[in-house]
């Protein structure tokens, strides 16, 4: 197997952990199964596309909870990164965050990374995926 062929088996079961890792945690979280959950990656890059039905998420008068939606998914990349590293050893720094709750679409960026970082890098990874940006109707966190 040449060295491409391995990093990219090894990136698709990363990827494929990390969409089980979604659907497990958005479960947990909601009381329902995602629409669907699909993973797309290039390289380094791995994309997790959730697709949910957003009147499983509003209250019983029909009120929608998109800011708690919001802030919710805001924890998830850290946690999905977390049990993927528990699971593997393999570290996936979380990137962007795009939520639109109304459409019920979620995506979640990551960057596979081949070593852990230092422990100041990583106190700059922790810091910059707290940094709220706010584009349109979807939320972005910039990381």
């Amino acid at each position: 197997m040449t060295e491409a062929n391995a990093h990219s088996s090894e990136a698709t079961a990363l990827g494929e952990l990390a969409r089980e890792v979604l659907v497990d945690l958005y479960r947990a979280l909601s009381g329902h199964l995602p629409k669907a959950v699909r993973v797309y990656g290039e390289d380094d890059a791995l994309l997790l596309l959730l697709r949910f039905d957003p009147s499983q998420l509003t209250g019983v008068a029909e009120t929608s909870f998109e800011p708690l939606i919001d802030t919710t998914f805001i924890a998830l990349p850290s946690m999905i990164a977390s049990a993927v590293q528990r699971r593997t050893g393999h570290t996936l720094y979380p990137g962007n965050l795009s939520v639109c709750a109304d459409r019920g679409l979620a995506v979640f960026a990551f960057s596979a990374l081949g070593e852990a970082p230092s422990d100041h890098a990583a106190a700059e990874m922790l810091a910059a995926a707290f940094t709220p940006s706010w584009a349109g109707d979807a939320t972005r966190l910039a990381s």
